[in-house]
């Protein structure tokens, strides 16, 4: 299974010391339990969905473009909700998810696809739109019959998450934050839907 993870700098994994991140540490778990899984991280740092929007395509495309064993995992949307010195968000709200659904749409259209929502920065201004924002990728994502992982309020409410984005650079975690993500989807039905398939072939 070839699985691209297209996002931003929490999918690139920003501030782990082991440049893991999330999307690295879950799929070196499952590769321990014995699944046969290439990961693609196609995360960039400080990219909103407008700018995923116009790459991914092309990306995941060279990776596994006619491939049945192509999959994508999408995250992003915690930039779009950064508050910019003028007291306005980065990208706008009807833009942020009309980049989401354009891209859900046609990547639903090829391959099966995931969606872990955007994380919460440690800022309450820009986490009260992330949550907002990450309630409307879910609505977008069931309209589509796309798997949704809300992780907002999760992380909210996780320890070592808030500790380490408040003790690192202010936004991103280190190593065991990204461990705490990873493991929180790596229980996900829908996750484990994908490797129990991929266990039987």
């Amino acid at each position: 299974m070839r699985i691209c993870f297209i996002g931003d700098s929490y999918v690139t994994g920003t501030g782990d010391e082991t440049c893991q991140g999330w999307a690295g540490r879950l799929c070196a778990m499952e590769r321990q339990a014995g699944h046969d899984v290439t990961l693609y991280n196609l995360g960039v740092r400080g990219q909103t969905s407008h700018d995923i929007a116009q790459r991914w395509q092309t990306e995941t495309e060279a990776r596994i473009g006619g491939r049945a064993d192509g999959r994508i995992v999408l995250s992003f949307g915690a930039n779009d909700c950064t508050i910019r010195p003028d007291g306005q968000p980065r990208l706008g709200y009807e833009r942020s998810l009309a980049a989401a659904c354009a891209i859900l749409a046609m990547a639903a259209a090829h391959w099966p696809v995931l969606m872990v929502g955007p994380p919460p920065t440690g800022t309450a201004m820009t986490d009260v739109r992330t949550q907002a924002l990450s309630a409307a990728q879910a609505t977008a994502c069931k309209r589509l019959g796309i798997p949704f992982l809300p992780i907002t309020d999760t992380l909210l409410a996780a320890p070592l998450w808030c500790a380490e984005i408040s003790h690192g650079d202010g936004t991103h975690p280190a190593g065991g934050g990204y461990d705490e993500l990873a493991h929180i989807i790596h229980g996900w039905a829908a996750w484990r839907a994908w490797m129990d398939a991929s266990a039987q072939t």
